[in-house]
């Protein structure tokens, strides 16, 4: 299902709570490269999980991505791994984490507005019953 694409940058849920990022062989090799590390290295100080069938994460369920930046960027974006690529809220079957995006970019005031906005709704709901 797609929705309307969103600024990344305006909440970062993905990076912070919402699952956790797999590494191939590969993702290892050129996320390395790009930190100057060898493989050894970045999977001793990157590697966070490894499973028993020997998958490796470097980022678990619900902690945020080590590679994220104070700024909602990513700090290793053009090595960034194959997950990661190729993931965007906007396009999963599960809305969920869109659908917290979505709302955590909204402005304040819309916020306020769309609160308002039920709350009328549901008192006229009230009185109808």
């Amino acid at each position: 299902m797609k929705h309307e694409p969103l600024d990344c940058r305006g909440c970062a849920f993905c990076c912070k709570m919402a699952g956790y990022v797999e590494v191939s062989t590969y993702d290892i090799r050129r996320l390395a490269k790009h930190l100057g590390l060898s493989v050894g290295e970045f999977e001793e100080k990157h590697v966070v999980y490894t499973t028993r069938a020997g998958k490796k994460r470097i980022k678990d369920e619900l902690t945020t991505c080590q590679f994220l930046g104070k700024d909602h960027a990513c700090t290793v974006y053009s090595a960034r791994p194959t997950n990661c690529r190729g993931y965007v809220c906007w396009d999963q079957d599960d809305k969920t984490v869109y659908e917290f995006a979505r709302f955590m970019q909204m402005p304040t005031a819309a916020l306020r507005d769309k609160e308002a906005d039920e709350a009328r709704a549901e008192k006229e709901a009230a009185r109808r019953r």
